[in-house]
Formats: structure tokens, C-alpha cells, sequence
């Protein structure tokens, strides 16, 4: 064991020998920990991303918290990935990020009885650096497979439903019949607190989007994350949609300090959930660029948007578009015998007159009004919303076309 008392530059040497003899022994982060912890003489926490304990070494008679979580919130940088904690009752402690190449696995920190001198801040990365190599092992086993799966899935990788479930199975896999992904990232975070805040977004994102359906897969991509969540059912595709519009909210309440913007892809079957990742994506691109504030936005509700933003979208896709929105309005006149795709596309090509178009209707303006409402209910559109009034027309616009084409 080293000297608490010395640590000069060979100390640290002899550490780092140390701890490869313990990691060679099979050890694993807890024994990691506990070489730390005797080295230092004080306690030593280790969390991993989702900040569940790995570790935890010679916190017996010690102030350790329960969790880095909340105390990362207001950590100071002393100097590359070491930050110094504000821990109440106790001596300021020092945290640094556990990292599996450029990816933040998780938290050490170390709680001291007494002031730690200045090497302590060498062995503590040190420490981290072994522990990473180990906890990247075990993702290279049955965690890694997992992972490994899904971002197959992601991907594209699997043509057939039945080689994605058999893969699946093999790795431990149940999935679900359909996915809905969830798209987030965190903007203008600074490079230095970007792993912790990141890993704090998370957590955030996974507790609210959890349900009693299943746990949401959680992928990094970019500079943010993209969860799938399991949508047996289509209720569960809504909860998860309803879920996802919450965290920008769910963030704020956490004092997260950064705007989150995000989007919802519409929901796909299991091997297809490239396809919602795609969707989810692009509708985060567009909320970023339209909305400004902390938004997470459905590909559904973006109307004309997605079409404007690939400018190349082919006739079955501009087609698929129209049908979607007018569908619901199309249905109700061929049931009820009534007119509100008529009122509505004569309402706009009338400059949204109510006095002319009942004019051209033959029927009292009282009864336009009351159609209008109609067919904002009906489609979940307002009418005299900017963004809303652009997917109807353009709806209104390739259905003309394409019934001019038959």
C-alpha cells in the first residue's frame, strides 16, 4: 500500500503498478475502489452513466452522499476532468469522469477524512482510467451485445423481422411488436461540463420517459441521445409522444441550466425503427431551426415542414402527406354528407373571408364559423395558426394536383 503521507512522482508510478496488479487479479471496479480508498485514506464512490452504484470503498466512517448526481450541479473544474464537490458536513471532495474512450461511463469520487495533497488528484485519474477498462470489459460482454444489437437495429442492418428476432433473442432480447424514438439534445453546454451535463440529461430523458411497458433503449448520437421507446400498442406510442414533449419541462425543474430541444419519429415496427430515428431527428433539426425555445416536437405535428426541409420528396411521399392530413376531414363529409374540405378550401381561396365564402356556399356565416371549428377539432389544426394554416394548404395544394393528374 502507498504512503498517505508521500505522495511524490515514483508514488505515483508505484500506484499505477499497483492498481494494473489489481486489475490483473480480476478485481474489477470494487477492488479498484478499495485500492484507492486505502491509498487515500478516504471514502470513494464510483456511478456509472445512469448513476447506479458501481463501487463504493471505505465510507464507514465518512460523509458519502447517495448519489454525485445533485452535488455535479454545482462542481467546480480544478483542472481536466477533475472537479471539486461542495459536500455538506464534510471536506470538499474531488470527482472526476470514468471514460470509455470519448464516452462518459460514469462518476469516481473521493471523500476525504483530511485534506488530501495535491498527487491525490494523479492517483484519482489513475484509478479512473483502470476502472473505465474494466467497466468497458463488461460492456464487451453481455451489455455490449445488447448494445450492439440495437445499434444494428438503428441502422438499418436487418432486412427480415424474423433474422432481427432471432439476433435479438440470442443477445437476450425481448422485443417489442413497434418503437417509437425519441430524439434530445442539450445546446450550448461548455466542452468542459459537457460529459457530466450530458449524463444528466440522461437520466433526465430515461425517468421521464420510463413506463410500465418497458425500459426505453438509450443510444448516443451526435451530440445527444435517441431513445426508443416500446409501443406495443398505439396508447403506448401516445404516452411516449405525451412523455417526450415533458422533458424540456422535466429539465428545467432539475435547475439542468441548458435548452433541450428534441423530436418524436412516428412510431415503426421493431425492424424498421430506423425509420422513427429518422423521423425523430429530422424533427428536432426543424424544431431547432423554427421553434427557438427548449421544445420536443412530434413528426407529426410538423405538417408541410419535413417535405420543405428534403426539397426532393417524390410524388408517393407529397401524395402520403395530403392523405394524411385530409383524411379525417374526407372521412367525416362522406359519413355525415357534409362539406368541410369544400368550405375549407373555398374559406382560404377567399383570403379567409367568413362573409364571402358563405356567400359562395349559399349558406348564413354563422355556418361557416361553426364548420371551421369543425375542421379544427376534426384535424387538430388551428386555423389561424401560422404553422398549421401551411400543412392545410399545402395539403389542399397536392390533392388538387393529383386529382387534376386522374
Amino acid at each position: 500500500m502507498i504512503d498517505p503521507a508521500a505522495y511524490g512522482g515514483e508514488d505515483v508510478v508505484v500506484f499505477a503498478e499497483s492498481l494494473a496488479r489489481v486489475a490483473c487479479g480480476g478485481g474489477g471496479p470494487k477492488a479498484l475502489a478499495a485500492h484507492l480508498s486505502a491509498a487515500l485514506e478516504a471514502a470513494v464512490l464510483v456511478e456509472d452513466a445512469e448513476w447506479r452504484h458501481v463501487a463504493l470503498a471505505g465510507a464507514q466512517s465518512r460523509i458519502v452522499p447517495t448519489s454525485l448526481r445533485d452535488l455535479l450541479r454545482g462542481a467546480q473544474q480544478s483542472g481536466g476532468d477533475v472537479f471539486t464537490l461542495t459536500v455538506p458536513g464534510g471536506l470538499p471532495a474531488l470527482a472526476t469522469t470514468i471514460r470509455a474512450g470519448e464516452t462518459p461511463a460514469g462518476w469516481l469520487a473521493v471523500f476525504p477524512a483530511a485534506p488530501l495533497r495535491a498527487q491525490a488528484t494523479a492517483l484519482i485519474r489513475l484509478a479512473a482510467a483502470a476502472i473505465a477498462v474494466e467497466m468497458a470489459r463488461d460492456s464487451a460482454g453481455g451489455r455490449g451485445r445488447r448494445k450492439s444489437f440495437w445499434e444494428r437495429l438503428v441502422t438499418n442492418v436487418y432486412d427480415d423481422p424474423i433474422e432481427a428476432r432471432d439476433d435479438a433473442a440470442s443477445r437476450g432480447i425481448a422485443l417489442a411488436p413497434a418503437y417509437v424514438a425519441v430524439a434530445v439534445e442539450a445546446e450550448g453546454l461548455e466542452e468542459g461540463s459537457a460529459g457530466a451535463k450530458n449524463g444528466e440529461l440522461r437520466r433526465i430523458c430515461l425517468e421521464t420517459l420510463r413506463s410500465s411497458h418497458g425500459e426505453p433503449i438509450a443510444l448516443e448520437r451526435g451530440g445527444g441521445f435517441v431513445f426508443l421507446c416500446p409501443a406495443a400498442l398505439e396508447v403506448d406510442a401516445a404516452n411516449a409522444r405525451m412523455a417526450a414533449t415533458l422533458i424540456p419541462r422535466a429539465a428545467t425543474k432539475a435547475h439542468f441550466g441548458a435548452k433541450v430541444v428534441g423530436g418524436v419519429g412516428r412510431t415503426a415496427e421493431a425492424v424498421h425503427a430506423s425509420k422513427s430515428v429518422e423521423d425523430a431527428r429530422e424533427a428536432m433539426f426543424i424544431a431547432r431551426r423554427l421553434f427557438g425555445s427548449s421544445r420536443v416536437i412530434s413528426y407529426d405535428e410538423l405538417g408541410a415542414y419535413p417535405l420543405l426541409l428534403r426539397g426532393g420528396s417524390s410524388r408517393e411521399d407529397l401524395r402520403g402527406f395530403a392523405q394524411r392530413v385530409l383524411q379525417p376531414l374526407r372521412a367525416y363529409d362522406e359519413k355525415h354528407q357534409s362539406e368541410l374540405l369544400r368550405t375549407l378550401s373555398l374559406y382560404f381561396s377567399v383570403g379567409q373571408n367568413v362573409k364571402t365564402a358563405a356567400a359562395e356556399l349559399s349558406v348564413h356565416r354563422h355556418t361557416v364559423v361553426y364548420r371551421l371549428r369543425q375542421i379544427a377539432e376534426i384535424s387538430s389544426l388551428a386555423l389561424d395558426n401560422a404553422h398549421d394554416q401551411l400543412t392545410l394548404r399545402t395539403a389542399l395544394a397536392i390533392d388538387a394536383l393529383s386529382t387534376d393528374e386522374n
